[in-house]
């Protein structure tokens, strides 16, 4: 009996298309070559997944290619091309093994028949049965296991790829979980990014930089990427940020949602950094049950983190970006929502994950960028408080900076804007740092507020911020750097400052550094640990040349001390020092200048809503900050009768009955 065609001159065209433009996964190949030359592998089914446009259809097809030229069937089936049924998977497995049988050959169309001639095959050599879209196989994922798997011949290896990782008996019943290997196809890295874009003529640094920065080493969107309208043709060194070139990933990602009401959870989804339940049925205004939540969060797209829920930074960037063309005012309503959500939760319960969100969803891209890398935190990173047990390795730490100087460069992309935010500093400026400050700094500052940032057991880089006491406070007025600010305190202000070795008066935010500077994930990991200063309840003191840093604590709300520069860095310009001043009732104050345009644009909605007067947009403004009726006529300066009529009248222009149905009549307007 002929199996194998022999006119094969079409195809092979294609197959030299196909091999010539794949590229990368040379693990996966690997596995693929293992696979087929062993007579009786350990895993009988391997499973291939990840993210839409990932690539695992090409890493099929290149398995076919290999398969073909050693003369191996390889059947390769998509779940798209039939109908979910015991009856539509048999007859498209007859239709593929027509194309592997000699036309003089009858092939029976009953799953006995098909199964008995591939175990035939199976007597004689490798055969290779390759499920794509396997997501799509929900319903028939029990009978293809424990019904059509267990009848094939040993030698026919299952080969399976979909987005998401397989669950249920796959992995809870032993003897599946024995045979079965799972694997994860992720994006490129740098490296494989580099040699993918020249292998398709884009040689420019600049270019190759900004579409690394765009991509992150995503397949489809380097492919879109390089065939699209991003290059611009008289400047190849260019590269625009294409959002169309999003859009297509989105379209591709969003295939996986058939209920449209889990497009609008995904829009909120997609603007929080990350979310739960809860927060998405607070800024909804509506009970989202557990079973619509779990749904929500079973797109291959949509990941666990720490802190809730997430969803893969591309598809995030692109829903923004699309939202905000298509609808600005729902993207702005729910972008307010969302701030004033965090500010509340602040206000009543402080903690450092909501301080950051809080920051975060004000929209501001660069602090977005730079404290909020690659959407959520390393948590394989951690800090490390420097003690005398450890203190050996911030000598080594030091030491390597010092054999190894280098300048800090550093991008920090956004994807949204597509511009890029640039970190300069010096080698002249890093070799100055490392006279100025190293372990005998930290020593004789008492280890306190200084933390080695590890990554599986390494230290990788370092924080050091000083708390300021009575002990610290001497040094901090003869330190370069600190001194400026310091020695120049008046009576009141060192008074201020002159605490107990166990209090803190505030902090000195006086270094950080690592030992990869272009490592963007360690830096944001560093600088987002910096926001539970802002809880501290004293001032926070800082000085840098550095302009990047010295934007970054203007949007802070910090303000440069009068008298207190200096040329400790040796600059042409006097290096500032900059204040935020948090003590005593301050942080509530502090963050509501962050939100006042936020109000502002909220309260001229309302007005028009309700025909506010001016005293009613007073007491609104103040009762959406969960004001009592008592704090609302002391901060008015008017009678407690006087607000309670005013909130009478308020609730009947709202065509509400009290303060907690005002309050979603609120949340539903704006």
């Amino acid at each position: 009996m002929k199996l194998f065609r022999s006119d094969k001159r079409i195809n092979q065209v294609i197959q030299e298309v196909e091999e010539s433009s794949f590229y990368g996964r040379n693990n996966e190949l690997m596995l693929f070559y293992n696979l087929i030359q062993d007579e009786n592998p350990a895993y009988k089914v391997i499973h291939f997944h990840g993210k839409g446009g990932i690539g695992k259809t090409y890493l099929l097809y290149e398995f076919t290619i290999i398969a073909e030229k050693q003369n191996i069937p390889f059947l390769h089936l998509d779940t798209q091309d039939f109908n979910q049924t015991i009856t539509g998977f048999t007859d498209y497995l007859h239709s593929m093994l027509s194309t592997h049988i000699d036309s003089g050959v009858t092939i029976p169309k009953t799953l006995q028949d098909c199964i008995q001639l591939i175990n035939n095959l199976g007597k004689k050599n490798k055969v290779i049965i390759a499920v794509d879209t396997y997501e799509q196989m929900d319903n028939l994922d029990r009978w293809f296991r424990n019904v059509f798997i267990r009848k094939l011949h040993p030698r026919v290896s299952i080969i399976l790829a979909g987005r998401k990782e397989l669950t249920g008996e796959w992995q809870e019943a032993p003897a599946w979980r024995t045979v079965t290997k799972q694997i994860e196809v992720t994006s490129f890295n740098f490296q494989d990014t580099y040699d993918f874009l020249h292998k398709n003529g884009i040689t420019s640094e600049a270019s190759i930089q900004k579409i690394w920065q765009f991509t992150k080493g995503h397949p489809l969107l380097l492919s879109l990427a390089t065939i699209s309208n991003g290059l611009v043709e008289e400047d190849s060194s260019c590269f625009k940020g294409n959002t169309e070139v999003l859009s297509a990933l989105t379209s591709r990602w969003l295939s996986e949602v058939k209920n449209e009401r889990l497009i609008n959870l995904i829009e909120v989804a997609a603007l929080l950094n990350h979310f739960d339940q809860h927060t998405i049925s607070e800024i909804l205004n509506i009970e989202i049950s557990t079973n619509t939540f779990h749904e929500l969060t079973s797109f291959s797209f949509i990941r666990k983190t720490q802190e809730g829920w997430s969803i893969h930074e591309l598809i995030r960037d692109a829903i923004r970006i699309e939202l905000k063309q298509r609808n600005y005012e729902r993207y702005q309503s729910l972008t307010n929502q969302i701030t004033h959500y965090y500010y509340t939760r602040i206000i009543t319960q402080p903690n450092k994950e909501d301080i950051a969100s809080f920051f975060y969803h004000l929209g501001d891209e660069v602090i977005q960028s730079v404290f909020f890398q690659d959407t959520s935190i390393d948590h394989s990173m951690y800090l490390e408080p420097i003690e005398e047990y450890n203190y050996h390795e911030v000598e080594e730490f030091f030491k390597y900076l010092i054999d190894n100087p280098s300048i800090s460069r550093t991008n920090f992309y956004s994807r949204t804007s597509n511009t890029s935010i640039t970190l300069n500093a010096s080698l002249e400026h890093n070799l100055l740092e490392y006279e100025l400050i190293g372990p005998d700094y930290i020593k004789k500052m008492g280890y306190q507020g200084s933390s080695l940032l590890k990554k599986n057991g390494e230290a990788i880089g370092i924080s050091v911020n000083v708390p300021i006491n009575e002990k610290t406070l001497p040094l901090l007025e003869s330190e370069p750097v600190s001194r400026a600010y310091f020695s120049n305190l008046s009576k009141e202000e060192k008074q201020y400052y002159n605490v107990p070795v166990e209090e803190t008066a505030g902090y000195f935010i006086r270094y950080q550094e690592y030992k990869d500077p272009t490592d963007n994930a360690a830096r944001a990991y560093i600088l987002y640990s910096l926001f539970p200063l802002i809880f501290s309840g004293g001032k926070l003191v800082a000085s840098t040349p550095l302009k990047l840093f010295q934007d970054l604590l203007y949007k802070f709300g910090f303000q440069t001390v009068d008298g207190a520069s200096h040329h400790d860095y040796h600059e042409e310009v006097p290096t500032p020092t900059f204040l935020l001043d948090l003590s005593g009732p301050k942080l509530i104050p502090y963050l509501k200048q962050f939100i006042a345009g936020l109000n502002t644009d909220k309260m001229e909605i309302l007005t028009k809503e309700f025909s506010l007067t001016p005293r009613e947009q007073d007491i609104i403004t103040l009762l959406i900050e969960d004001k009592p009726i008592l704090d609302i006529a002391k901060e008015l300066y008017i009678a407690e009768i006087t607000v309670k009529k005013a909130l009478s009248r308020i609730y009947q222009k709202a065509n509400v009955k009290n303060r907690i149905q005002l309050m979603k009549r609120i949340m539903e307007i704006t």
